[in-house]
This record gives structure tokens, C-alpha cells and sequence, in this order.
């Protein structure tokens, strides 16, 4: 399954990395709403299964039912074990504001992408297929037990977030069928470090919209997801001999940008159910960018969108927690143009997010930028 090239990847995804020198009220319960009620952790499950080792598309389910939302308590109870924990068992919100269930789907289906990544990783791994193996038996051993916990994981966060979905009367979110474009461990790992960059970037501007919809009470557990995640980054950015944080402040993005780019990137057009569809969100059409290996340096990149790029007004960037950085573009033909990319002046290492944008702004946040894009995100990662 990861066994596409890097390079197609690259191009098709417009996503490029850069390495630095290596460094040697209610008060009734989300889960019991949807399953009855939690169960305490059971003995450690084996990896769930995945096609692995060639280009068929990921599918679901799952052996053990994953993402069906009514999986047995003896299910939920294999997975807590092997994530080494549990689903939060605090009491539901008596209401949710509509725009925060749709945060809650997006969490849902992006955290089952993950799964299925995580899952056909290590199958990968496990199964020794060529571009996967690892001489020493150490590192092994660390990298399954990392997959393992991680894919079990992630399998709790779509879990959490659908019981909330279901508990307020909406479709639990269900899965797609993908393609992960990446070959080797290598690639493998520099991608997962990548989307969980998105995801890094995403869930506090989840937060915020808790926090204006007067629905507090969620932004605790999303803000443990974010520890959690960057716990995992740090993993994937030391195994490929980074340094373990790449930033004092990470990237901002919006929920409109992480939902476009789990779509453009890794779904297979026509494959998901039709839960997805309720997710109020839009999908941009993609942006590419090149080089697709560019310097640490200020420079010209070119980009080339199949949207009408005679309405663009600018290219955006989005890095750290600074504020939008607004870029003339040149037309060089049809969907192609280029832009100064001001790394120098900005510091603009880790990921930064490109978006081709109707006006010149000023733009406040991420949000505002993803309410101006024609096209986009561009993921650009300098470590």
C-alpha cells in the first residue's frame, strides 16, 4: 500500500521538505451514549490488517470493526489496552453549536485517516516489505511499539470524537478508501510528520471556535490531543535525525485547509461514505509548488493551480503564529505563476502553508486567509 513514489507524491501533493543538518452539563457520558459504557483495558491487541506492500487502496473496516460505531465493549476494551489508556468517561455538554459538531466530524475523519495510515505502516514494517525493513533488532522492536501504541491511539481520538458527534443526533463519520503515496520507512515517516504538522496546527484553531461558540467544556480534551500528537512528532522528527521540536510556535491552520488536504492528498475520490458528506466544509482545488526541494533561502517558487487563477489577487503564507504574509504573484500561463517566498526576512522554518487568495487582505488569522482561497494549501516544510 505506501508504495507509490516519493517524487509523484511531491508533485501531486505540493508538498516539500527541506533538512537541516541531522542531530546525531449533562450528565450523561459520550461513550455511553454511543456504546453502552466504557470498559476498562483488557489484554494488548495484535495490529489490526491492511492490504500492504503494493498499490491496492486502503480499505475498511478493520478486523476488530474500526470506524463502526458500535463496536463491542470487548473491542474498545482491546484497543484502550493497547493505546495504554482510555476514552475520556467526563460527562457530555448538554448542547453543541452546530459549527462545533462539524469540528468534531473533521476530528473524526481525519483521526480515522490516521488509522488507516498508521495501520498499513505497520503491516508494512511488521511484514518486512522492501523499502520497510530495519536492520537493527532495537530499533525495531521501538519503532512496532511506537506504531502499535500510535495506531491504537488514534483509533480512541475518531472514537471520542464520533460519540460526540452521534450523541447530538448526527452520523457517526465513517471511512474512505486511500492511497498513501510513499515507498520507503523513510517516506513514510516524513509524511506522518507532515500531516500531524497539519493536525498540530488545526486542533487550537478548533479550540478557538469552542471557545466563541461558548462550548468550553471540549477545549481540555482537545488541548490533551495536542500534547499527545506533538508527543508523536517529536518521535517521527527524531527518527529522521531532526531535531525533536521544530519550532518555538507552530504553524496555524484552519479546519477548511486540513479538511482540503486529507481529500486532495489521500482519499480516493468517490470511495467515502455518505456521513462525510455532512461535513460543512469546503474542498479548494489543490496548489502545487516548485522546487520541490527549495532552499532555506529567499527565493522565486512556481505554482500552478487547475483553478481560474485570473481571479487571484495574492499568495498567502502562513508560518508560526505570525501574521498572514501577503505576496504579488506573476501569471507565467495558464494556472502558472510565481512568487517571492520571503524566507530570510520571516525565519520561515517548519511547515508553512501557501494558499492562492482572491484579494491582497490584510489578513488577520488562518481562518480569514481560508475564507479568501481559490486554491490551496501548499504544505512547504524547512527543517
Amino acid at each position: 500500500m505506501l508504495s507509490k513514489s516519493i517524487a509523484t507524491f511531491a508533485t501531486l501533493a505540493a508538498i516539500v521538505s527541506v533538512h537541516a543538518a541531522p542531530v546525531a452539563s449533562s450528565s450523561s457520558n459520550l461513550l455511553s451514549k454511543l456504546y453502552g459504557s466504557s470498559s476498562p483495558a483488557g489484554a494488548p491487541a495484535a495490529p489490526t490488517e491492511a492490504a500492504g506492500g503494493d498499490t491496492t487502496p486502503f480499505v475498511y473496516p478493520l478486523s476488530n470493526g474500526f470506524p463502526a460505531n458500535n463496536l463491542s465493549k470487548d473491542s474498545i476494551a482491546a484497543i484502550q489496552a493497547q493505546a495504554f489508556g482510555t476514552i475520556p468517561n467526563g460527562p457530555a455538554p448538554a448542547s453543541l453549536a452546530n459549527d462545533d459538531i462539524t469540528s468534531l466530524e473533521l476530528i473524526a475523519f481525519n483521526e480515522i485517516f490516521e488509522v488507516a495510515f498508521f495501520t498499513d505502516l505497520l503491516y508494512n514494517v511488521t511484514n518486512k516489505v522492501p523499502g520497510y525493513e530495519v536492520s537493527n533488532d532495537a530499533d525495531y522492536q521501538q519503532l512496532v511499539a511506537t506504531i502499535t501504541a500510535v495506531q491504537a491511539q488514534e483509533e480512541l481520538h475518531a472514537l471520542f470524537a464520533n460519540s460526540a458527534v452521534a450523541a447530538f443526533g448526527h452520523p457517526a463519520i465513517q471511512g474512505c478508501a486511500y492511497n498513501f503515496p510513499v515507498s520507503t520507512l523513510k517516506d513514510a515517516l516524513s509524511l506522518a510528520k507532515l500531516f500531524t504538522d497539519v493536525v498540530l496546527g488545526v486542533l487550537p484553531n478548533i479550540q478557538s471556535h469552542f471557545a466563541a461558540n461558548g462550548d468550553a467544556a471540549l477545549i481540555p480534551g482537545v488541548g490533551s490531543v495536542i500534547g499527545q500528537e506533538g508527543e508523536q512528532n517529536g518521535y517521527y522528527r527524531t527518527a529522521l535525525g531532526l531535531v525533536p521540536s521544530a519550532l518555538p510556535f507552530l504553524t496555524a491552520s484552519s479546519r477548511a485547509f486540513a479538511f482540503s488536504a486529507l481529500n486532495q492528498f489521500f482519499v480516493i475520490p468517490g470511495s467515502c461514505q455518505a456521513s462525510v458528506s455532512q461535513i460543512n466544509l469546503p474542498i479548494f482545488p489543490a496548489l502545487a509548488v516548485s522546487p520541490a526541494q527549495p532552499n532555506a533561502t529567499t527565493q522565486t517558487l512556481t505554482f500552478s493551480s487547475s483553478s481560474d487563477c485570473s481571479k487571484a489577487a495574492a499568495l498567502v503564507y502562513i508560518n508560526q503564529q505570525n501574521t498572514p504574509i501577503v505576496v504579488d504573484i506573476t501569471q507565467s500561463g495558464s494556472g502558472v505563476f510565481t512568487a517571492n517566498f520571503p524566507y530570510s526576512d520571516n525565519l520561515m522554518n517548519g511547515l508553512t502553508i501557501a494558499a492562492l487568495v482572491s484579494s491582497k487582505g490584510p489578513f488577520a488569522d488562518a481562518d480569514a486567509v481560508a475564507a479568501a482561497t481559490i486554491a490551496g494549501p501548499a504544505f512547504i516544510e524547512i527543517n
